[in-house]
């Protein structure tokens, strides 16, 4: 599968003890990422709508799968709470079937 970064980190948002939200940290370390521009329209005006496609091989997975309402980031990043350069997971779809070389996961983040 053809990869283009070094990784990203997911923040998989979850309750802490205190019932505030938290958040804890997995890297996938070889993705393919691609910043994808585009607009939408609703009724007769234009709205830019801009998105981020992470393809995520299945070597890569280490037993964790983003789901909807997580944070990505585009490298590795150790801060405890995700940075404001984080988008948001809005749909992560699997493939992890046929041949080894081919199975990732799709993640698509606003």
């Amino acid at each position: 599968m053809y990869t283009n970064k070094i990784g990203c980190t997911v923040y998989e948002r979850t309750v802490g003890k205190d019932r505030m939200e938290a958040y804890v940290r997995h890297f996938f370390p070889t993705i393919y990422w691609e910043d994808v521009r585009g607009q939408t329209q609703s009724g007769t005006s234009m709205k830019q709508q801009d998105s981020v496609l992470c393809i995520i091989p299945a070597s890569s997975l280490s037993g964790y799968l983003p789901k909807r309402s997580d944070r990505i980031f585009c490298g590795r990043c150790s801060d405890a709470e995700p940075p404001e350069e984080c988008r948001t997971v809005m749909e992560v779809k699997d493939f992890r079937y046929g041949s080894a070389g081919v199975q990732h996961i799709e993640v698509t983040a606003v």
